[in-house]
């Protein structure tokens, strides 16, 4: 009688773990996840209507031992230990001991990340698993339910969205910067800098003017990002209330142009600086001096603006 009982138990388990993975799978359909072998990129497809459409790209580290092919995801762990006595975060399973998870850790702690793997993201270097920063793990994790559709494939062609830049790290062993939700993680308060923009007063015709002549800028993690500043400008003659925006600055043409410095980061944290620069009237030339009338006060730069956004697995 004892054994009937476990038997209809068992059969009750079943029936209810294949409804719920049959609901999960129909949730799932609302995304489909692409990784792109060659090219160390996720790219994640939304359903809209009938079809699915490119909604998000991660730049990731697969491994030579990652198979292509068709997978769903089946088993999702918060903490997940690895290899050689590795952990890893956010780990969603989708075929084997294949995992998506992140970059791994020398303990259960977010604390004790792998610096120097970290600095790999973008690059083939896993053995086997999908590496991602936390915040694309975690998205993954909490967005694509038992079921989804998980596609490994190999192209010299990203994806449709590209492949995104990783951020690097210093030396060490550390946080991932883009984990907001460990709070003890020093790069939550941390953010762009731009230095080097001040008010100027422009001579005219100067023909060693460079709106980007000592503009410095780092990331969040640091590291000298000079060349990703954006430039926006606006211009206005003297006298005139409104600003139209313009090309270049024309040391030929007086009046105020207001120059913005802007940095977005390879996380998505900003920084932002505005300026004005003067250019001056054209000197008379009958001997008696440059006349160059002042029209309106500089204003002192406005401060830069920032928004911080068990059995074992291979890793």
């Amino acid at each position: 009688m004892r054994w009937k009982q476990l038997f209809l138990m068992f059969a009750v388990c079943m029936t209810l773990g294949l409804c719920l993975f049959n609901t999960d799978a129909g949730a799932a359909s609302t995304y489909r996840i692409k990784i792109n072998k060659q090219k160390n990129t996720v790219t994640v497809y939304k359903r809209k209507g009938g079809d699915y459409e490119p909604y998000k790209a991660f730049v990731c580290s697969v491994g030579k031992a990652t198979p292509t092919g068709k997978f769903r995801i089946y088993q999702k762990h918060r903490w997940r230990a690895l290899v050689d006595s590795t952990y890893g975060q956010y780990c969603s399973r989708f075929v084997g001991p294949i995992l998506f998870h992140s970059v791994w850790y020398h303990k259960p702690n977010p604390a004790t990340l792998s610096n120097e793997e970290y600095n790999k993201l973008g690059t083939t270097a896993s053995h086997g698993c999908i590496r991602l920063s936390v915040q694309d793990a975690k998205w993954i994790y909490d967005h694509c339910s038992m079921g989804t559709p998980v596609i490994v494939y190999r192209s010299a062609n990203p994806g449709p969205l590209g492949k995104p830049e990783a951020i690097k790290l210093p030396k060490g062993i550390g946080y991932d910067p883009t984990d907001k939700w460990s709070a003890g993680n020093p790069y939550n308060k941390m953010k762009p800098k731009i230095t080097g923009a001040k008010n100027k007063t422009i001579s005219y015709g100067d023909t060693a003017y460079d709106v980007r002549k000592g503009i410095r800028a780092k990331n969040t993690t640091g590291f000298q990002v000079n060349k990703k500043v954006q430039v926006s400008i606006q211009y206005k003659k003297a006298g005139s209330s409104s600003y139209k925006k313009v090309k270049k600055v024309n040391t030929k043409k007086p009046g105020i142009y207001r120059i913005t410095y802007q940095l977005k980061d390879a996380i998505g944290r900003k920084a932002k600086v505005t300026v004005k620069h003067r250019v001056l009237e054209k000197p008379e030339e009958n001997g008696g001096g440059t006349v160059n009338p002042v029209t309106e006060p500089t204003p002192a730069p406005t401060p830069p603006v920032s928004t911080p956004g068990s059995e074992t697995q291979v890793r």
